[in-house]
């Protein structure tokens, strides 16, 4: 772990107000996506706002920091962002039960714990898809991972290459070299 995330963890976990703000900062790209998430799938009639959201993320990651294993080999960044996703979930679930709505699921990488799931089952999943990712993207060309970043978000090649400022030839070329590359990872 990097020691300056260990040592606001620390100090975080003394009381440490400066430290807590720290963090926040840190992983406010985080926490912004993932309210950003949370919005997109609330029910228009919901009466909570983003400035709500984004202080139940930021009460999440310091409980989070507080209940993270200083030994344990699962990243803070990881674990912070199960914690704070399980917490939109939950507020979405709320949501979605007031307005009579069945499910509700947040489009991030992660997926949705059941009911009845066990959490290190969840976060262990979730591990075994981070080393996917990684390994993902050590066979991929930072183009072609860009790309397949994109691409299983359910972007069309015409808005990738728009996004990405190249030609849709360039795109629909990277998505034939992934597809390959990744067929023989999977095969």
């Amino acid at each position: 772990m990097e020691k300056r995330i260990l040592k606001l963890l620390l100090a975080v976990r003394v009381g440490d107000d400066d430290a807590c703000a720290e963090l926040i900062r840190i992983y406010s790209p985080l926490i912004s996506g993932l309210v950003r998430s949370t919005v997109s799938h609330l029910p228009p009639s919901a009466q909570t706002d983003e400035d709500e959201l984004l202080q139940e993320a930021a009460i999440k990651l310091y409980q989070a920091a507080l209940s993270y294993d200083l030994h344990g080999s699962m990243s803070f960044g990881l674990y912070a962002k199960i914690c704070i996703r399980n917490r939109m979930i939950s507020l979405l679930r709320r949501h979605a039960g007031d307005a009579g709505v069945q499910t509700v699921e947040l489009s991030e990488e992660i997926a949705v714990p059941e009911e009845d799931e066990d959490p290190s089952e969840t976060l262990l999943r979730a591990e075994r898809e981070r080393e996917l990712d990684e390994r993902i993207k050590s066979i991929l060309s930072p183009l072609e991972y860009e790309v397949y970043s994109m691409y299983i978000d359910g972007s069309r090649t015409g808005e990738i290459a728009q996004k990405l400022s190249v030609g849709n030839k360039t795109v629909e070329n990277a998505v034939y070299r992934m597809k390959t590359k990744l067929g023989k990872l999977f095969l």
